[in-house]
């Protein structure tokens, strides 16, 4: 028997290390949103938003955290971390509560945030640099951390991960009273779990972009519909049309008067 190792094998071998060790080096992804931006991140669509009233009591949020420099948490009615005002805007939700957002022929569940940092030009920006989702069919309690005080426990199945990655924003809002940021996770992630299972939203920002006021509140968004660009053309062209020729009509007619 030849045991020397086949020239075909040792090469897949060595691209499978060279990928691996590509991977490992490969550096986390920034979103930069600044006051007015989007972009996907990690499968998760986020854009910034202007949406209001968002006040306390008005979009009634499931999660609200606050600390300085940094803070995380998820949430839970029994209080962890840096959660503030159990139970009432600090508790479960479940997958039955979720509104599904279409965007571009995607299904997405939304999330709003109303931040509250200062909008002095020094102190204006912030970062979430953890999100993680998680599906639990019983409620969940975790307050387990890893060497840099970052939660690392679990509170049932992940669905979602941010990673390494962060999202910079730079709030221009004037406080509390008006969303900031939106968050869309895919709806395929959910597939499978029941209605009634609890959804745990853990979030931690600040790390790279201080948190340095007050409430960071995350709500849920109401559903709504953003078609693909595409299928906005022949409304366009449409309206383009009847605009042009009413305009036609009138300087004919205003011709014809005089």
């Amino acid at each position: 028997m030849n045991n020397q190792s086949h020239p075909s094998a040792r090469n897949l071998i060595v691209v499978c290390l060279a990928l691996a060790l590509s991977a490992a080096a490969a550096p986390a992804a920034v979103l930069n949103l600044g006051s007015s931006g989007e972009g996907y991140l990690a499968g998760a669509y986020f854009s910034t938003t202007d949406i209001q009233p968002t006040g306390t009591g008005v979009f009634q949020p499931f999660l609200t955290l606050q600390n300085s420099p940094w803070e995380q948490g998820y949430n839970s009615s029994t209080g962890n971390f840096d959660t503030q005002r159990e139970p009432q805007w600090n508790h479960e939700i479940q997958l039955q509560d979720l509104r599904a957002t279409t965007i571009g022929g995607i299904a997405y569940y939304g999330f709003v945030v109303d931040i509250n940092e200062p909008n002095a030009k020094s102190t204006s920006w912030i970062s979430l640099d953890g999100l993680k989702i998680f599906v639990s069919s019983t409620l969940q309690n975790s307050t387990s951390v890893d060497g840099n005080g970052f939660f690392n426990g679990s509170l049932g199945t992940l669905v979602f991960d941010l990673g390494d990655n962060s999202v910079r924003y730079n709030d221009q809002q004037r406080g509390s009273g008006s969303g900031d940021l939106n968050i869309f996770i895919p709806v395929s992630l959910f597939d499978g779990f029941l209605p009634t299972d609890y959804i745990y939203m853990y979030q931690r920002w600040g790390n790279t972009d201080w948190s340095q006021a007050g409430f960071e509140e995350t709500a849920l968004r109401g559903g709504f519909v953003i078609p693909e660009i595409n299928t906005l053309f022949p409304i366009i062209g449409l309206l383009a049309a009847v605009f042009s020729t009413q305009f036609i009509r009138r300087r004919q007619l205003a011709q014809v008067s005089r």
